[in-house]
């Protein structure tokens, strides 16, 4: 069982295409209609995975905003040079903002596209840390979810969803909270310490898809917290394929969070 994408709702394609071909620089892999919905499969050009974007013409048209509440909250592409990818968006008329170093999680930049879906860029290395001999290409590197019971998350993404955990993070911003990074069980991180620094950067360097997991400390006390998923828009599910002995037809379960998974057989 291998993660594959995420499938994202929009209301407007050939804009929002447009916007991810253009001015984010990926490709468009595949289009195809299922039942009353089209899915337009973007990723870039070397890569196994894939944003998908989902336009269902029935759907009413909501304007998509990320609350601290909701169990989804952006998605993250990998860069060899974030101030590149700052001034080159900038160059093209579209906002971003300022990369920085937060902390020892990342050299950070943070934008949206023309849907609204909160976008987060992360440098491979470090500020100040060497880039060369670093696959340039750009990686759809993270999706990033939220749990009240992080054990409970995690335990169901390793022992029904086949990843594994590698690095953990600490962020005592605001109330505080921490982060969990799940991904193929079969990569080799540097240093068996979840909480290993030297892990940050090589997961960084990965042209893997990880889940990032978001956990609130003390959220899980906390009755206003209730983790909301948003129905028509924003993520409407992971997914994963397989090519083992699954059914033909995609198999559609959910997690402890309320995430969707949707689970489909490969094609050879």
């Amino acid at each position: 069982m291998k993660l594959k994408s995420f499938t994202l709702q929009i209301f407007e394609p050939e804009k929002t295409i447009d916007f991810y071909t253009k001015v984010l620089g990926f490709s468009l892999l595949k289009t195809y209609s299922n039942r009353d919905s089209t899915y337009y499969n973007l990723g870039y050009s070397n890569a196994n995975y894939y944003i998908q974007l989902k336009h269902t013409p029935s759907l009413a048209k909501e304007n998509y905003q990320q609350h601290p509440n909701d169990n989804y909250w952006k998605y993250s592409v990998f860069v060899n040079n974030i101030q590149k990818v700052y001034a080159n968006l900038l160059a093209k008329g579209h906002a971003i903002k300022e990369p920085f170093q937060f902390g020892n999680i990342g050299y950070l930049a943070h934008t949206i596209d023309t849907e609204n879906h909160q976008i987060e860029f992360i440098q491979k290395t470090f500020k100040g840390n060497p880039t060369k001999n670093i696959n340039p290409t750009n990686v759809l590197g993270l999706l990033t979810i939220r749990t009240k019971d992080p054990l409970k998350s995690i335990r169901f993404y390793e022992n029904v969803l086949n990843l594994k955990l590698f690095v953990r993070m600490y962020v005592g911003r605001g109330k505080g909270f921490t982060l969990y990074f799940l991904g193929d069980k079969n990569l080799q991180a540097p240093n068996l310490d979840i909480d290993a620094i030297e892990n940050r950067e090589w997961m960084y360097q990965q042209e893997h898809l990880f889940i990032e997991i978001q956990y609130y400390w003390g959220s899980e006390r906390d009755d206003s917290f209730n983790l909301a998923k948003v129905k028509n828009t924003g993520l409407q599910h992971i997914n994963f394929g397989n090519n083992g002995t699954v059914p033909k037809e995609p198999f559609v379960f959910e997690t402890p969070d309320q995430h969707t998974i949707l689970l489909k057989k490969e094609q050879n």
